[in-house]
C-alpha cells in the first residue's frame, strides 16, 4: 500500500497551495482540478520542503479526503 502520511506543516502548505488554485482560476468549469493542477501543486510542496517525497497522486488523494471530511462536517452542521 502507498499510504503517505502528511505533517502539520505539509498539509497546512497544501491548502495554502490550493487555496492559490482557486484563485488563479486553475479548474475547469466542472470544479474539479485536472490532473497537471496536482503536478504542480506536488512540485510547489516538494520546493517548499526538499526531503519530501509527494507525488502529484498523493496530493490527488489528500485533496479528496479532505473534501470528504469538509462534506461530511458541512452535511453534520446542515442538519442541526
Amino acid at each position: 500500500m502507498d499510504k503517505r502520511f502528511w505533517s502539520t506543516e505539509e498539509t497546512e502548505a497544501f491548502v495554502g497551495f490550493m487555496e492559490e488554485f482557486i484563485v488563479d482560476a486553475t479548474r475547469p468549469d466542472c470544479g474539479q482540478f485536472k490532473n497537471a493542477t496536482f503536478e504542480k501543486l506536488a512540485l510547489k510542496i516538494i520546493q517548499t520542503f526538499p526531503n519530501c517525497t509527494l507525488t502529484a497522486k498523493h496530493c490527488k488523494n489528500k485533496h479528496k479526503r479532505m473534501k470528504e471530511k469538509y462534506q461530511y462536517a458541512a452535511d453534520m452542521l446542515v442538519k442541526h
